[in-house]
């Protein structure tokens, strides 16, 4: 069994992660988007917007960080500008770029923590803060809401809206047999790799 920590970009995560980690040490780290710029180790960096990637990979270098395991997008640019394959998860739609964390986290893990992912449209991102919160976490809720049989007996989240729809992990959760296994990447149908595209 292993469990992934997926780490997304709301105010609340650094929090999140503190608390997470009182519980539980991760084997598998999941950074979405901006954290993966500067989190020491990372396994796996989901992102909605590839076109940021050369920009971003380039700052994490620069900051003489290692290069993360594997690099996830919702498609897969026929120029990613970037010299590192890029895996597609098609089969995701809507739901920002927590909720495609949140699936990959599926099938490299048994479990997934979110931290920084209440989908609260006043929390704002803790690298990018701005007035008025993020009201599009409202409308991204119904996404998460569609897939919920798929979550909810693998995924907990440590705050907001997320918490409330899946739970909170505690160590009974964490340790258990989960009801349903990860699906093997190979016959996972929306997985798509940069060299299908080349």
């Amino acid at each position: 069994m292993s469990i992934a920590l997926v780490m997304g970009g709301a105010q609340c995560l650094f929090e999140d992660i503190a608390a997470a980690e009182k519980l539980f040490k991760p084997d598998i780290i999941v950074a979405v988007k901006d954290i993966g710029i500067t989190w020491p180790h990372v396994d796996h960096w989901v992102t909605y917007h590839p076109e940021r990637l050369p920009k971003e990979l380039a700052e994490r270098r620069r900051a003489g960080l290692p290069d993360p395991g594997q690099i996830w997008a919702y498609q897969v640019p026929r120029k990613s500008g970037i010299d590192l394959p890029i895996k597609a998860l098609t089969s995701t739609k809507g739901g920002s770029s927590g909720l495609l964390g949140t699936e990959v986290a599926l099938i490299v893990a048994t479990k997934a923590v979110l931290c920084g992912i209440p989908l609260d449209p006043k929390q704002v991102h803790y690298r990018r803060p701005r007035k008025g919160g993020w009201p599009p976490g409202q409308t991204y809720r119904l996404a998460w809401k569609a897939i919920y049989p798929k979550l909810k007996h693998r995924v907990r989240s440590m705050s907001g809206w997320t918490r409330e729809l899946l739970g909170a992990p505690t160590k009974e959760w964490l340790f258990e047999d989960a009801a349903d296994t990860p699906p093997s990447e190979a016959g996972h149908a929306g997985v798509r790799t940069s060299s299908d595209v080349a």
